[in-house]
């Protein structure tokens, strides 16, 4: 499962079906949902399993660019719990999302528990977006400020993907790239590499894996 592929492909899918700027006068609202099994799970360059994952979600839709959604996914120790919102829509062929998403862990006291909005662009094949911290880590006395940005820039043509991402983790001084080259081999069936291809010096050497990592996914859409 790559997470932020299976975002940017529904946040697509959002802006050409349901942002027309030429709505109809009836307002209508879809209802979607998902099942995924995975290798593992793949967030942002790195994986958060030693083995394989399963996740679920249930999206809404209206026509006038409004959406909120559901997901949750299995992860080594813990249940992660997503839950976000926004609004979608296009200015001629530039599309765009605007977005606001709250992670819920069920371990560690909710001390990863943390909150980012994000703004996403879309024009032709070509994507950009950035995912930018507001609130806190965790939250009681040892909740502390999150400042953590995370930026991508991706192109799809036909079933191929790529995907840039650059992640910056105020906390700690950690900033480094990676590359996600994804294929669809049929509508739902995507095979993933990813690979950390720059990072910066910092106190936390082990911190993010450069080990290329591959990912088998299958997500099923009702």
């Amino acid at each position: 499962m790559q997470k932020q592929q299976r975002i940017n492909k529904w946040v697509v899918a959002a802006l050409l079906a349901g942002a027309s700027t030429a709505a109809p006068m009836a307002a209508h609202a879809e209802i979607s949902a998902n099942l995924s099994v995975a290798s593992q799970y793949l967030w942002r360059g790195q994986s958060l399993t030693s083995g394989g994952a399963l996740s679920g979600g249930i999206d809404y839709a209206h026509d006038g660019g409004l959406y909120a959604g559901f997901w949750t996914s299995s992860e080594d120790e813990k249940t992660e719990y997503d839950l976000y919102g926004g609004y979608a829509g296009s200015a001629g062929r530039l599309h765009y999302d605007i977005g606001y998403t709250t992670y819920w862990y069920t371990e560690f006291g909710g001390d990863l528990n943390f909150q980012e909005a994000h703004l996403a662009l879309a024009y032709g094949a070509f994507g950009v977006s950035g995912h930018f911290g507001v609130g806190d880590y965790g939250w009681g006395d040892g909740a502390e400020k999150n400042r953590d940005n995370y930026y991508t820039l991706s192109y799809e043509y036909q079933r191929f993907g790529a995907l840039l991402g650059y992640y910056d983790l105020d906390d700690n001084d950690l900033r480094y790239t990676h590359l996600d080259l994804s294929y669809e081999v049929y509508d739902g069936l995507v095979f993933t590499a990813s690979q950390v291809i720059d990072r910066a010096d910092d106190d936390h050497p082990d911190a993010v894996s450069d080990n290329l990592q591959f990912v088998v996914s299958y997500t099923f859409t009702f």
